[in-house]
């Protein structure tokens, strides 16, 4: 039974060609686990955009939502599941996000920037520009909570994988992010995947993310925090070293985490947008 968090709203498929298992693999451990409602959120198809290794093909779309809504119906009965895509922000994908959310009845779409896109076909990651990458993915991360179209911003402490000093602009950035948190009223995720990282680590020259940084602050500023699982296995769910790691940031800082009754509350609240 996990006592930490009994949701996971952010979690992968073998669809996104570097993730192990599909959806009822990770249903079945996370039941086992003691979770009472969990999300399937892949890494976003996008039309006309092929990615091998990064994400599915869009052509995959139609099978993916068949099989979530084939598990959801087998396991009604042991926990609740909801359907969800992990999406980069780019504000050409706009119609196409609210496309997945009106007409296909995804329950919510959140925001895990990896990469910018400069339009729908340009695109590059963020860690491969230095300084500039990471003002590029503060600037798209607000961009995505100012749209309104994501439940919660995904590992929104990612850049500090290539951050090795925390620098006056760099405690900027993350004010900056932070207060957007607050004025769009977004949540963020305190992300477990990143604890399995092999280049986190103080040995490796970089801070890496989760940052305690990051999360001091965010408690200081008072922003809503989600538990992210990000799982990319089944096995690692329920994981004991993962999640006391996580719980020792959340209760180093004194964080409040939402609770799943908070998370699926905005859920609802998101979907009547887009009901017909």
């Amino acid at each position: 039974m996990n006592k930490f968090v009994d949701y996971c709203f952010h979690s992968h498929t073998y669809r996104c060609g570097h993730a192990k298992g599909d959806i009822e693999d990770y249903v079945k451990k996370a039941i086992a686990n003691g979770f009472k409602y969990y999300g399937v959120s892949d890494h976003v198809f996008l039309p006309g955009i092929v990615q091998p290794r990064l994400r599915g093909d869009y052509s995959l779309l139609e099978e993916y939502i068949d099989v979530y809504n084939k598990v959801a119906k087998a396991y009604e009965n042991k926990i609740q599941m909801y359907l969800s895509f992990e999406c980069e922000y780019c504000r050409v994908f706009e119609n196409y996000y609210r496309y997945l959310l009106k007409e296909k009845h995804f329950d919510y779409l959140i925001c895990g920037q990896h990469m910018h896109f400069e339009d729908d076909k340009t695109s590059w990651w963020y860690l491969e520009r230095g300084i500039d990458g990471v003002i590029e993915f503060k600037n798209d991360i607000i961009d995505a909570m100012k749209s309104g179209l994501f439940l919660y911003i995904a590992h929104p402490d990612m850049f500090f994988l290539k951050i090795n000093e925390i620098t006056p602009f760099i405690r900027g950035i993350v004010d900056e992010i932070l207060d957007a948190s607050l004025k769009y009223d977004v949540p963020l995720e305190l992300n477990m995947q990143g604890l399995l990282r092999g280049d986190r680590g103080e040995d490796k020259g970089y801070f890496a993310y989760p940052c305690d940084f990051f999360w001091g602050r965010a408690k200081e500023k008072g922003v809503k925090i989600v538990i992210g699982g990000d799982f990319h296995n089944p096995d690692v769910i329920g994981m004991k070293e993962t999640t006391s790691q996580i719980l020792d940031i959340v209760n180093k800082y004194d964080l409040k985490i939402m609770s799943a009754e908070e998370i699926i509350t905005r859920i609802n609240e998101m979907k009547k947008q887009y009901e017909n």
